[in-house]
């Protein structure tokens, strides 16, 4: 008697673990975009501000929910040495404001001297690094 008390658990100890549960996981992998910009490139507006439009048509998919992010690596001065630090934008250096601004077709970094004083573009050959990041909500 007691025999058939256990054959309903033996088999659900042969039933319960043949269910697994699966997981479907999609990646949608970032787009990273590089830029060189050499110190002529920098155009001047009418107010004495600095700016640089890039285009980047890949921005025509990216939607509010989606990431975009800028960053900026300076060359040293008479090398040819690639970069390897990329400072994130916006933020002030040496006296200077990076701004960035976009578009769906275009990234705009602007250059404003700090507190009013004149704004000037980098000396140096720069590297702008744009990464574009979905996100699926």
């Amino acid at each position: 008697m007691k025999t058939w008390l256990y054959l309903p658990l033996l088999l659900l100890g042969f039933i319960l673990p043949g269910c697994t549960k699966t997981t479907n996981e999609v990646v949608i992998p970032n787009q990273t975009i590089l830029y060189e910009l050499n110190p002529g490139d920098w155009k001047q507006d009418t107010n004495g501000m600095y700016y640089f439009v890039i285009p980047v048509p890949e921005l025509k998919n990216v939607n509010q929910t989606d990431g975009v992010i800028v960053s900026l690596a300076r060359y040293a001065p008479n090398s040819s040495e690639e970069p390897q630090n990329y400072e994130l934008l916006p933020q002030v250096y040496n006296s200077q404001t990076y701004l960035v601004t976009h578009n769906a077709q275009a990234v705009e970094i602007d250059i404003k001297g700090q507190n009013g004083t004149a704004s000037t573009p980098p000396a140096t050959k720069v590297r702008v690094k744009i990464v574009l990041i979905p996100s699926v909500q």
